[in-house]
């Protein structure tokens, strides 16, 4: 096992691409590192502030403004815009507002609601938690986590919806189980899973990955030995990346033609947030790598 600075401990394994971490590229084949390349840097709305109002501005055009009251409500009231990324195509924006700024409120769920980048109507759809790992976009159309509570295993439901009408469906029914962190894969989403629980614990997870096909069907992919949760799905070239992670210390693996490849990288301590882990990392595969299955 080869030491790569302080920031990751990198096993050999060919043809599974290159992995950026913390600024850092890790050849998987070689375990050569070097510094990750700067990142592409896209056309991104930005919120102007004035003393009465804030605006989402996009492209130079005002798409939306709010008016504010800050009599009695020192970061105003409705409150701050919180944007939350743009569709694919860049025709829809999604944004939230903090209620009156509040950091506590906002940790329990916000109504995310999404625009034209050309401004009009502002569509409501869904309420949930913010993390960037709880929505992914597939083939038009949005899948996120939804429902309240900064405890990321209780009541944690999956809906598909997206423009123009942004009616939402609930992909799976069963309350029994709560869902996480997401990712694309076709005509479905790999999706962490567990037990609903209202256990508070930051490490009590217990996350295993699920496919969840847009017709509602449900495979099981992995099951993390006990005291261990799989986390932060990425699928790229057909094989699914996850994290194996036990009390904050992560590890990469990858499932290829339906067996655990690993471990890839040791991806060091995080401490999370009420069982929500968003380990940032990024896979490359070449276009002639092979798929699974």
């Amino acid at each position: 096992m080869l030491i790569v600075g302080a920031v990751v401990a990198c096993t050999p394994h060919p043809r599974l691409g290159t992995v950026i971490y913390q600024h850092v590229q890790v050849d998987l084949a070689t375990c050569k590192t070097a510094p990750a390349p700067a990142a592409t840097t896209a056309v991104a709305p930005t919120v102007r502030v004035t003393k009465n109002s804030q605006s989402i501005v996009f492209e130079g055009r005002v798409v939306l403004t709010i008016h504010e009251n800050h009599e009695g409500f020192p970061a105003g009231s409705p409150g701050p815009i919180e944007l939350e990324g743009v569709s694919p195509d860049g025709e829809w924006i999604l944004y939230a507002i903090d209620p009156q700024g509040s950091a506590s409120l906002a940790a329990d769920g916000l109504a995310l609601r999404a625009i034209r980048a050309t401004g009009g109507r502002s569509y409501a759809v869904a309420f949930g938690l913010m993390h960037a790992g709880y929505r992914a976009w597939c083939g038009g159309r949005l899948v996120m986590t939804t429902g309240g509570d900064r405890i990321a295993v209780h009541a944690k439901r999956l809906i598909v919806t997206g423009p123009p009408s942004w009616k939402a469906s609930p992909l799976v029914r069963d309350a029994a189980v709560s869902f996480g962190s997401l990712a694309c894969d076709g005509d479905g989403v790999v999706a962490q899973e567990q037990p609903n629980s209202t256990d508070p614990n930051f490490f009590h997870t217990h996350w295993s990955l699920v496919r969840v096909g847009f017709d509602g069907s449900v495979t099981r992919l992995t099951r993390p030995p006990k005291t261990y949760t799989d986390e932060s799905p990425r699928v790229v070239g057909g094989i699914l990346y996850f994290v194996r992670s036990r009390r904050g210390n992560g590890t990469l693996y990858a499932l290829q033609n339906g067996k655990v490849v690993g471990p890839l990288l040791s991806l060091g301590y995080s401490l999370g947030y009420y069982g929500y882990q968003d380990w940032q990392y990024s896979v490359r595969r070449s276009a002639r790598a092979p798929r699974r299955g």
